[in-house]
């Protein structure tokens, strides 16, 4: 595929200095792609079958030994930060289906330094991913 132009993800979890170097959240990931997330990796140039796998509902990042398919293990970070699924720009924000509500994810060493601030922006980015997702 050609490249694009394609628009960088809005920062809703602001990342913090260990975050940068933890990894943890690209290991063995479950996040959702939405649509425009996959248009927007297309763009820059990625093969959908190399970054994507369907679980039956919904397209999800594809793992690699045990990571992230975007995570790279020489340096540990990700190859795609500017340009990450909406999910992953709001992680450890996560919503829960069962309880209908956005959720800090307590696997996430940093889960407790979540602001106010990121909530209330996580709460706009989520009307988005559920309209995306079809979820109501």
């Amino acid at each position: 595929m050609k490249k694009g132009v394609a628009k960088r993800t809005p920062t809703i979890w602001k990342a913090r200095q260990f975050c940068l170097s933890c990894g943890k959240c690209c290991q063995n990931t479950e996040m959702i792609l939405l649509s425009s997330d996959i248009s927007k990796l297309r763009r820059l140039g990625f093969r959908f079958a190399d970054f994507a796998v369907f679980d039956g509902r919904y397209y999800r990042l594809k793992n690699v030994d045990g990571r992230c398919f975007f995570y790279d293990s020489e340096n540990g970070k990700c190859r795609i930060y500017d340009f990450r699924p909406l999910g992953c720009s709001m992680y450890p924000i996560v919503y829960d289906v069962s309880l209908r509500r956005l959720v800090v994810d307590d696997e996430c060493p940093l889960a407790g330094e979540t602001l106010k601030e990121e909530l209330i922006r996580a709460r706009k980015y989520l009307k988005i991913i559920l309209n995306e997702l079809r979820i109501r």
